[in-house]
C-alpha cells in the first residue's frame, strides 16, 4: 500500500472534523482547518491552521491559532517519513528552513516537509510582539549611562504590551518551549501522522529536544543545527560563544590579528572611556538619532557582525582599527547589527526568557578585585545589552520561572544528527557536544566558519544533510569547511581603509537614488558627451577635416567613463572574493583612480578652447560635475574613514 502524503491527511482531518461539527469538542481539544497560503510560498504548498488552547489545563483558557504549511515531496507519493520544523527564533521566518529542506530533491524530492508558527510568533492570532520595548531597545543606543540604567524605559514599554495582552484575554505564562512543545505533538496527533523527523533550528533546538522525549513514539529521527541543549545556561554561552569566535577567526588569520579577543576588550575599553557620538537610524520607526556608543554597545555590535560570515570576514579588520582608537570605523557596523537585533521579535524573546532561561543563567562577567585591594567589588565588564535588558525585564514582569524538570535532559533514543558552527556568536560547539551523551546514536558535524547562517546555508552540510536522512544513522563527514573558504577574513595589507564607501553599496542594493545622485548625474553627462563627441569625430573624419583640438576634448568624457568602469570593476571583483569588504574599506587601488578624474578635469580645457557659447555651455558645465564628483571621491573612497 503506498503510503499517505501529508496533502492528504490534512485533506482528512479537515474533513473530519467538518463531520463532526456538530458534536462539542471536548474542551481544550486541538483542531485544524485548511486556509489560503500566504504569497511567496511553493505554488504546491498545502496551508492549515491548528487551533490549540491558550493555557492547556485551564478550562477557561482562549484558543489561539498556530498556522502550519505543508510542502509536498516532488515526487508523489513521498516514500520517506515527513520532516517538521520551526522557525530558528522568536520572529523569524518560520518556513526559510522548510524551503530551503523542500528545494534540495534529496530531501524534499522524497519528503513532504512541514512547518508550525510558533506561539507568540507574528503569524500566530496572540502575537507577543512589542514594537515599543524593541523602539525603546535601539534607542538605548543612543545614551552613554550603565546597561542596566538604559534598560529602565525597555521594561515599561514592555510592560504596558503585557498589560495590553493580558487585558484582552490573554496569558503571558502560557509562552514557554514546553507550551511550544506540546503544540507540535497535538499537530501530529491531530493530522494522525504515525511518525516524523523532527528538524530543529538553534532556539527551537530545544523544543525538538522535549518532543523527542514526550513523544517518542511519534519520533524516528532528529535533526539540531546550532543545538542548545534545554539544560544550557544560554546567557553564559553566549559569552563563551563569541570568544571562542574571535578565537577561530584570529586562527585563521594567517597571524594578521593575532589575538581578536584583546582587540575586542581594548576596543570597548576605548568607547567605554570616552563614548563615541554620530548618527543612526532606528530601524523600527524611522526616526534619525545621535548614537552615543559605550563599550556594551560596542560588544553587542561585534556579536551581531559576527552572525553573518560575510560580514564576519570584516570585523577582525573592524576590531584592529578600533582598538587602535579609529572609531569611525564602526559606523557601517551599526545598522547591520540594528537590523539582526531587530529582525528577531524581542518582547517575544524576552517574555518566553523570563520563564525558560533567564532565571536559570548565570550573572553579567566581571572581573574580580584584586587581592587586598580595599574594594573587593568586582568590576563589571561590557555586557551583551538585549541579555541585559532580559535581566531588567524578567526581574520588573516577575514571573514565574518553568519548572525544573522542563530543563531536565533525557536520554533520547533515535538516531540524531547534531549541526554545530565553530564561529557561531550565540551557541558554541562546547554546547552541543556537552549533550552528545544523551543520545544512543548521535553524529556531530562541525561547520567551519559559518557563523549563524545554518546547515542550509552550507552546500557540504546539506551534503552531509542528505546523505544522513536517506538512512538515518549513516555515517557522515564530521568537519565541513566550504564557509571557510568562501568568506576568507578580509587582510588589512589590501585595503584602504575608507569605511564611507560601504554607504555606497547599501544605496545600489536599495536602489536609492538620492544618495547616488552625483555619481548618476556624473555617469550620465560623461556617457552622453562620450557619445556625442565620438559622432562629432566621426563627422569631420568623414568631411576630411582637420580633428586635432576636437581629439584633445574626447579627454575628459573618456576619461570620465573609464574611471567609472574601472571603479566598479574593482570593486565589484572585491566584493566577489569577500562580500563585506567595503564595510571596512575599498581596495588600495581604488584612490589611485582619482587620477584619472584629475586628467579628466585638466581635459576640460581644451573645450574651453574651441570658442563659441556652446562650447562654453559644455565646459562650464563639466567643471562643475567634475568637481561634484571630485569632491564626493574624496569624501567616500579617498579620505580614510
Amino acid at each position: 500500500m503506498g503510503r499517505r502524503t501529508i496533502a492528504q491527511l490534512v485533506l482528512g482531518a479537515v474533513v473530519a472534523a467538518l463531520l463532526i461539527g456538530a458534536q462539542a469538542a471536548p474542551a481544550g481539544a486541538s483542531t485544524v482547518a485548511e486556509r489560503t497560503c500566504e504569497p511567496g510560498l511553493p505554488a504546491n504548498a498545502v496551508c492549515g491552521t491548528l487551533t490549540v488552547p491558550e493555557t492547556r489545563g485551564n478550562p477557561a483558557s482562549r484558543a489561539i491559532d498556530l498556522p502550519y504549511v505543508v510542502i509536498p515531496a516532488s515526487t508523489q507519493p513521498a516514500t520517506g517519513t515527513p520532516i517538521v520544523t520551526m522557525a530558528g527564533g522568536p520572529g523569524q521566518s518560520s518556513t526559510e528552513v522548510a524551503e530551503a529542506l523542500a528545494a534540495d530533491p534529496r530531501i524534499g524530492g522524497t519528503r513532504d516537509v512541514m512547518v508550525l508558527a510558533q506561539r507568540g510568533s507574528l503569524e500566530s492570532s496572540a502575537p507577543l510582539d512589542c514594537p515599543a520595548a524593541s523602539s525603546q531597545y535601539v534607542d538605548t543606543f543612543t545614551e552613554d549611562n550603565s546597561p542596566a540604567d538604559e534598560m529602565a524605559e525597555v521594561g515599561l514599554a514592555l510592560k504596558d504590551c503585557v498589560t495590553e495582552f493580558t487585558a484582552a484575554g490573554g496569558d503571558v505564562a502560557a509562552y514557554t518551549k514546553s507550551d511550544t512543545a506540546s503544540d507540535l505533538i497535538e499537530l501530529r496527533q491531530t493530522l494522525q501522522i504515525p511518525t516524523w523527523t523532527l528538524f530543529g533550528d538553534s532556539w527551537s533546538t530545544k523544543v525538538m529536544e522535549q518532543v523527542a522525549n514526550r513523544d517518542s513514539a511519534g519520533v524516528d529521527a532528529i535533526v539540531l543545527d546550532a543545538f542548545s541543549p534545554v539544560d544550557r545556561d544560554v546567557k553564559g554561552d553566549a559569552y563563551l560563544a563569541l570568544s571562542e569566535t574571535l578565537a577561530r577567526l584570529s586562527e585563521r588569520s594567517g597571524g594578521e590579528y593575532p589575538d581578536l579577543n584583546a582587540d575586542l576588550a581594548e576596543a570597548a575599553a576605548v568607547f567605554s572611556d570616552s563614548p563615541v557620538h554620530g548618527l543612526l537610524t532606528n530601524p523600527l520607526t524611522g526616526r534619525q538619532r545621535y548614537y552615543a556608543l559605550t563599550g556594551s554597545d560596542v560588544v553587542t555590535i561585534v556579536q551581531q557582525a559576527l552572525y553573518d560570515p560575510a560580514t564576519a570576514a570584516a570585523v577582525p579588520y573592524l576590531l584592529s582599527r578600533l582598538a587602535d582608537g579609529e572609531t569611525d570605523a564602526i559606523n557601517p557596523f551599526i545598522p547591520v547589527a540594528l537590523e539582526k537585533l531587530t529582525d528577531t521579535s524581542l518582547g517575544q524573546y524576552w517574555l518566553e526568557s523570563c520563564r525558560d532561561e533567564q532565571p536559570f543563567w548565570s550573572v553579567d562577567p566581571t572581573v574580580p578585585a584584586e587581592e587586598g585591594a580595599e574594594d573587593t567589588e568586582p568590576t563589571p565588564l561590557p555586557v551583551l545589552t538585549y541579555l541585559t535588558a532580559a535581566d531588567a525585564v524578567c526581574t520588573s514582569l516577575a514571573l514565574p520561572p518553568s519548572p525544573a524538570e522542563s530543563r531536565t535532559a533525557a536520554p533520547i533514543a533515535q538516531p540524531t544528527l547534531i549541526f554545530a558552527s565553530d564561529t557561531d556568536p550565540l551557541i558554541s560547539v562546547a554546547a552541543a557536544q556537552s549533550a552528545q551523551g544523551l543520545f544512543a546514536s548521535n553524529q556531530l558535524v562541525t561547520v567551519q566558519g559559518a557563523g549563524r547562517a545554518g546547515a542550509t546555508a552550507d552546500a557540504c552540510a546539506m551534503d552531509q544533510l542528505a546523505t544522513w536522512l536517506a538512512a538515518p544513522g549513516t555515517p557522515v563527514e564530521t568537519t565541513c569547511t566550504d564557509s571557510v573558504e568562501a568568506f576568507p577574513v578580509v587582510s588589512g595589507d589590501s585595503l584602504h581603509p575608507s569605511s564611507r564607501f560601504s554607504s555606497v553599496v547599501a544605496a545600489i542594493d536599495q536602489k536609492n537614488l538620492f544618495e547616488l545622485t552625483i555619481p548618476l548625474i556624473f555617469g550620465v553627462f560623461a556617457a552622453l558627451w562620450l557619445v556625442g563627441w565620438l559622432i562629432a569625430v566621426l563627422v569631420q573624419v568623414l568631411r576630411r577635416e582637420p580633428f586635432g583640438l576636437l581629439i584633445a576634448t574626447g579627454i575628459a568624457p573618456v576619461t570620465g567613463v573609464v574611471f567609472l568602469a574601472a571603479l566598479w570593476i574593482v570593486v565589484s571583483t572585491a566584493m566577489i572574493a569577500t562580500p563585506a569588504v567595503t564595510l571596512v574599506g575599498v581596495p588600495s587601488i581604488v584612490p589611485w583612480l582619482g587620477i584619472l578624474l584629475g586628467v579628466g578635469f585638466i581635459g576640460i580645457i581644451p573645450v574651453w578652447r574651441l570658442g563659441g557659447r556652446g562650447s562654453a555651455a559644455l565646459a562650464a558645465a563639466a567643471t562643475l560635475v567634475w568637481l561634484a564628483m571630485i569632491v564626493w571621491f574624496v569624501w567616500v573612497a579617498v579620505l580614510p574613514s
